[in-house]
């Protein structure tokens, strides 16, 4: 059996990419391309880049709400043994307010 000789180029490196589109997917991105006024290629590009970032997107949300599961969980845990301790909405606030005074020079 003969195999295929592959050839990949550095991730980071910039320059063309041949891929084959079956006839039912080409005619899809064809359509999107019209629809918004793009060059068939340049159309693929956004469409692979929309997706890349909805992925990420996607895994950034999981990652906060594994995040937010696992702090609700301490937190009860804390309450069954007992720990009820409260703060007061100014404490609450002058978190919050720490937190947007960071994201703002951060400028975000």
């Amino acid at each position: 059996m003969r195999r295929k000789s592959v050839t990949s180029s550095p991730a980071g490196a910039a320059g063309p990419v041949s891929v084959v589109l079956p006839s039912p997917l080409r005619r899809t991105v064809a359509r999107e391309a019209k629809r918004r006024g793009l060059k068939l290629s340049t159309a693929i590009r956004v469409l692979v880049s929309e997706r890349v970032r909805e992925i990420e997107e996607a895994q950034e949300l999981t990652q906060a709400e594994h995040w937010q599961r696992a702090q609700a969980w301490a937190t009860w845990q804390k309450i069954q043994s007992g720990d009820r301790r409260e703060v007061s909405e100014a404490q609450v606030e002058a978190v919050f307010d720490r937190a947007l005074a960071r994201s703002r020079r951060r400028g975000r």
